[in-house]
């Protein structure tokens, strides 16, 4: 199972008057995480876009992780204005997030591999897609959302 990260929205709120500190959900997203060993995260965040090297760029977003779970970092998406749009599967190229997650997937690991997304930005993606989880930026992540994604990482 592969984990698509958003950040902001998701791990902390987004809103301009949140007194919450950045990151501040990450820790909740972290013990579940702990309680499903074999999910990998790929960070779809735009915070990957201060690298141009994808190898750097998962080094430097595993930093944000505790000790236990910045291994389980294993890579970032591709940025689509790097992608060649003609060759984006079922009009994906309309819906950015969700092509630079397939990329990713075609070329990291085998067809069928289950996967779900986090993120505050649902335009992201194709519309009614059964592997997002949309996340209200107003709060990031919630109780019930971190209920509904272990039921999903159960369900996988």
């Amino acid at each position: 199972m592969i984990l698509f990260l958003d950040f902001d929205g998701v791990l902390h709120a987004e809103n301009l008057t949140s007194r919450k500190p950045l990151l501040s959900k990450l820790p909740l997203l972290e013990d579940v995480l702990r309680e499903f060993p074999v999910v990998e995260v790929v960070i779809s965040s735009t915070w990957r876009l201060k690298w141009l090297d994808p190898h750097l760029a998962t080094t430097e977003m595993r930093k944000h992780f505790s000790p236990d779970i910045a291994p389980r970092v294993v890579g970032v998406t591709p940025n689509y204005r790097h992608l060649d749009g003609r060759l984006a599967p079922d009009g994906l190229s309309l819906y950015h997030r969700h092509w630079e997650i397939e990329t990713w997937l075609r070329t990291h690991r085998p067809p069928g591999t289950p996967w779900v997304a986090l993120d505050d930005r649902a335009y992201s993606f194709k519309p009614f897609l059964k592997n997002l989880m949309e996340i209200d930026s107003a709060t990031g992540l919630t109780t019930e959302d971190l209920q509904e994604l272990r039921r999903r990482f159960k369900q996988a």
